[in-house]
């Protein structure tokens, strides 16, 4: 075993915005293991790369590296063979130049051949290098291309930029600093520990002294454990003031990222019922105080109490002091919220559908009007094919849904999250249907639980995914600004868990005809669409084989394709679907330049007369007393039925393959084989393209 050491790089920077901080340790992390990978060490014995954060500092602590990398061979590719050598078998000028180039001799030449011919090759071995040298030459560039969602310039250097100022780099491989040219920095074992209560520096002597160090000087770098102790603080004192904590999970996630050293601070709502606040809505009771404050409320049998929770960065932390501004403030914004609210039922939602005229959706593609009467057409076409689907209460719905964007308290920046949910509660309060309340306070969540309320969802992100794609702005990479990927993934999910009998297909007809507009872009909509089920199938465990093999004959319904899936699970033999893979393979081969799939009702019948063995006769009196039940099934999307009748024909198929030779010279014959191949094949892939399942071994 080759002596290693334990790596340590901390960045120390001004405040980083929460939402940076674990996607950029993860990218220096994953960098730098590719790194490590590539220097040679044999089943990379080094390590995990230890990932950890604060607000003022990006940390990785990698154990187990090697004092030195390893020397290690590779080839790299030359010119073409053919003027690599001349006549007499002798290296020509060119392969010499190659050779020298890499500086290796003639003796490291060889000719080899891959895909793309035969070409001549050196064999390069690479130097035993110290790892410190291989550290100091890398870890400048990483930290320079961490990437970030907004960077800044701090010093002269234009070119110098990170997501804050960085004020210390603390690098140690064991007891050496590991020194490298820095914009006015010079790495070095020191630290400093949290900003008010420790502000000194602190001398790291080894890298495995980092974390309790800074935890001494009052900063907890481990992410993982400041959620911890996060989570049973605020347990504590919510037990402490007579309720339960109400879970925030988003918010808790933030406000670890936003201190160093957590300490929970309960405070008061005074007034709490003089002021109106028992009036108002819990969701933005809720929403005012963990936008604007990051606070946590309390409640005690379903009821909030007036009380709220903050996590403070603050170890010292003197209640009497803070108390009074976090409740100052706390109150000033439900002031502001019961005032909003007020103000927006005065006027109500039906005259602020009329006000949709003058704002615009989509520049290009039309008004929030004009969204909101394609809105209710579609949903109602849609919802015409579901047996409970209640018209008059999507309609109405449907016509409101989008007034709540035009509230003050949506408008209002910390209040924006409330959309939907806002005009829930104002349709309510105007006496609307509880089911018209429902749908609206619904259409942005992937979890509907009426088919109103799914329907409307659907048709929204319908309707945002098809006017984004006709305006080109689809998702690249990974840049997705409109969030198309997820609701793309929201539909499908709705759709199977309402177990909806929507086809895809039809639904974009139906959004693009009321658009009006892009029709040439249907294509790269729909393959969108059948892109994000496919994805959205996989992430549900089925094998991405099998998902192929059901998306290739019925990818237009999320919902069927799911029942067919399921019952491939739960029929899933091994080695029976193994074999049935198998002899469709070979059936598919076998017909594939006569008979097409995508137009299997112009199959041709085989001709019972021209059969002249056994094992044809019995496979074609298989397949057409299967075909019955077969289509009864399919016809009561009994799926695991269905296969159970197509697995039950697979030893016919075997003993035909055994036995008969289609190629035969005689045509009639063998086209005869070949028909009666396709129509079983066709009887198959009225569940499933079974050759598209791989087959291993």
């Amino acid at each position: 075993m080759p002596d290693t050491r334990t790596f340590l790089l901390e960045i120390g920077t001004e405040e980083i915005p929460a939402s940076y901080l674990e996607p950029a340790v993860s990218w220096l992390a994953e960098e730098l293991k590719k790194k490590l990978d590539a220097i040679g060490y044999p089943g990379n014995p080094y390590g995990g790369v230890k990932r950890m954060w604060t607000p003022r500092r990006l940390t990785l602590i990698v154990e187990d590296i090697p004092l030195m990398t390893l020397r290690k061979s590779y080839l790299t590719q030359g010119p073409p063979a053919k003027v690599a050598k001349d006549a007499d078998g002798n290296w020509t000028k060119a392969a010499k130049k190659f050779a020298e180039r890499h500086g290796v001799d003639e003796s490291a030449l060889s000719i080899e051949e891959n895909e793309k011919g035969r070409y001549v090759f050196a064999k390069i071995i690479s130097k035993e290098e110290k790892t410190y040298d291989f550290l100091a030459d890398t870890i400048p560039s990483l930290i320079f291309k961490i990437p970030f969602p907004k960077r800044m310039r701090w010093l002269k250097y234009k070119t110098v930029t990170f997501a804050r100022p960085i004020s210390w780099l603390c690098c140690l491989f064991g007891d050496e600093v590991v020194k490298f040219q820095f914009p006015e920095l010079t790495p070095s074992n020191k630290t400093f520990g949290h900003r008010f209560a420790h502000p000194e520096a602190i001398t790291i002597n080894y890298p495995d002294e980092c974390i309790q160090k800074l935890k001494d000087a009052s900063v907890i770098v481990d992410p993982a454990e400041r959620r911890k102790q996060i989570v049973a603080e605020l347990s504590k004192a919510a037990k402490k003031l007579g309720g339960k904590l109400v879970e925030h999970e988003e918010l808790i996630y933030e406000v670890t990222n936003l201190v160093e050293f957590p300490r929970v601070l309960a405070c008061d709502l005074g007034g709490f019922t003089d002021r109106g606040f028992a009036n108002l809505p819990r969701e933005v009771l809720q929403t005012a105080l963990a936008k604007h404050q990051h606070a946590f409320v309390v409640e005690k049998k379903g009821k909030l109490l007036p009380h709220f929770l903050v996590v403070t960065n603050a170890p010292k932390l003197e209640p009497k002091l803070a108390k009074p501004w976090f409740e100052r403030m706390a109150i000033s914004r439900l002031e502001d919220a019961d005032f909003f609210i007020k103000e927006d039922l005065k006027k109500g939602l039906e005259k602020l559908v009329d006000e949709e005229a003058r704002v615009e959706w989509v520049k290009g593609i039309g008004t929030l009007l004009d969204k909101t009467r394609w809105l209710t057409d579609l949903g109602v076409s849609l919802g015409s094919k579901m047996d409970a689907f209640n018209k008059d209460v999507y309609e109405r719905a449907a016509h409101l849904a989008k007034a709540d964007l035009l509230t003050n308290l949506v408008r209002e920046k910390e209040f924006t999250s409330l959309q939907g949910i806002a005009g829930a509660i104002y349709t309510e309060r105007s006496g609307e249907k509880p089911e018209v309340s429902n749908a609206i306070g619904q259409q942005y969540t992937d979890s509907p639980t009426s088919n109103e309320s799914a329907i409307l969802a659907i048709s929204d992100r319908l309707l945002n995914i098809a006017a984004t794609f006709i305006v080109g702005k689809p998702p690249k990479g990974s840049s997705d600004p409109f969030a198309l990927r997820r609701q793309a993934a929201a539909i499908m999910k709705i759709i199977v868990d309402r177990e909806l009998p929507l086809n895809l297909s039809t639904a974009l007809d139906q959004t693009l005809q009321l658009i009006g507009k892009g029709e040439e872009k249907r294509g790269a909509i729909y393959d969108f669409l059948t892109d994000r089920l496919r994805l959205f199938l996989t992430d549900q465990d089925f094998a991405y084989d099998w998902v192929d093999a059901v998306l290739a004959v019925a990818g237009d319904e999320p919902y069927d394709s799911y029942l067919r899936l399921s019952a491939f699970r739960e029929l899933d033999k091994g080695e029976e679907f193994r074999l049935v893979a198998v002899g469709q393979k070979r059936v598919a081969n076998i017909t594939r330049n006569t008979h097409n799939t995508r137009n299997t009702r112009n199959t041709p019948l085989p001709d019972d007369s021209l059969f002249d063995q056994n094992e044809e006769k019995e496979l074609w009196e298989k397949a057409n007393r299967i075909r019955p039940d077969l289509d009864s099934a399919l016809d009561a999307r009994d799926y695991r039925k269905a296969l159970e009748l197509l697995l039950s024909i697979r030893p016919a198929i075997d003993k035909f393959f055994d036995e008969v030779f289609v190629m035969v010279e005689e045509e009639k014959v063998r086209t005869n084989r070949l028909h009666l191949l396709a129509k079983v094949r066709d009887e198959f892939l009225k569940v499933a393209d079974f050759s598209r399942i791989v087959v291993e071994g």
